[in-house]
């Protein structure tokens, strides 16, 4: 059976006690976790009990085909519901898998445990997926990501909850770093809620300024400080950047990680343009999308930046890496050197 919109959510509220599985799928991981450990305490009063639930992967199933069937019938010897929880790396056994849902399917009274299934995407063409969503009595829910609208919903209720409130300009900017998934996005507010002393503090209020710091962090946002301007072509700013870092111990080969990261988010920025996306399309797919106080100057470098010069950044980068850890130079002098052939290039292309 195959459940969405309100009629899912209604069904995670009071799944039905003559239900004996659910597939949970999507390409966010998060969700389909938060929603599995829902739904395990709506199965069974002991859902962390090792003796009441078992846990599989896909691999057992792989060498061990009959596995899944035999645990959904297994009477407990407890007494209590069992909950069978199945974690599905892969499909390389989806026959099988696929076999025993539509066999307990025609025969729901045999099942004598619960099955939660947590899953990646999945095709239309999944035979598990096709198996959940053709049952009578099983029932299959895809996990996709939230819109802007429910984070910030999900933000404001969680820190309402602490008697913590946001401003809007916050609230816009700490939105777009929390797509994609529910745990991340659970973790963030969580972290922000500590970050502002879990509303013990009467009045407690997100500002903007919160925000950059938390996203960022001291020590990174001194690391963004010397890639953007590297690659924005800011040399004097750059390197004003880099002595401060150096001088406060941050490691050069922090430095260059940051680096090679900003890179390759630029490299994948650039090759979705080249699909056909903008800008703005490019920076919100990235993975945690560009921050909101730093898309001007992520854009900029985008202007900037043809896809071979990324390229050989890329590559030069790695050059470094290699000779910082096995010529025996110094790394800082290594690193400068790197840092000032990207600002040069990019002065020049400005």
């Amino acid at each position: 059976m195959k459940l969405a919109g309100a009629r899912a959510r209604s069904w995670l509220t009071a799944p039905p006690a003559d239900c004996p599985g659910v597939l949970l799928f999507g390409p966010d991981a998060g969700l389909c976790a938060e929603r599995a450990g829902m739904i395990a305490k709506k199965f069974s009063p002991n859902p962390d009990d090792p003796f009441s639930t078992t846990v599989l992967s896909a691999d057992d199933l792989t060498g061990d085909p009959a596995r899944l069937a035999d645990e959904m019938v297994a009477q407990s010897l407890l007494g209590d519901t069992r909950l069978i929880r199945l974690r599905l790396s892969h499909e390389r056994g989806a026959a099988s898998i696929a076999k025993t849902i539509k066999a307990l399917d025609a025969r729901p009274e045999t099942c004598a445990a619960k099955l939660i299934i947590e899953a990646g995407d999945m095709t239309p063409r999944s035979a598990i997926r096709k198996a959940f969503e053709s049952a009578k009595h099983f029932v299959a829910i895809a996990c996709y990501a939230d819109s802007q609208a429910d984070i910030s919903n999900m933000v404001r209720s969680s820190l309402g909850d602490l008697n913590i409130s946001i401003d809007g300009d916050a609230l816009d900017a700490f939105v777009p770093l929390l797509e994609g998934d529910r745990r991340m996005a659970r973790s963030e507010i969580e972290k922000l809620a500590l970050y502002k002393g879990y509303g013990k503090e009467e009045g407690a209020k997100v500002s903007l300024a919160d925000i950059k710091a938390l996203a960022a962090g001291a020590g990174a946002a001194g690391l963004d400080d010397i890639v953007f301007d590297a690659m924005a072509g800011n040399a004097k700013s750059m390197d004003a950047a880099l002595q401060r870092a150096l001088a406060g111990k941050i490691n050069p080969h922090s430095v260059l990680a940051a680096l090679q990261r900003h890179v390759v988010r630029l490299h994948q920025a650039s090759s979705l343009m080249a699909s056909g996306n903008s800008s703005d399309e490019a920076m919100r797919s990235l993975r945690p999308p560009v921050f909101v106080m730093r898309k001007n100057a992520f854009g900029a470098a985008l202007r900037i930046w043809p896809q071979t010069a990324l390229s050989r950044a890329i590559s030069q980068s790695l050059d470094t890496e290699k000779n910082m850890k096995s010529t025996g130079a110094p790394a800082e002098a290594l690193l400068g050197r790197l840092l000032i052939a990207l600002s040069s290039y990019a002065a020049r292309r400005r």
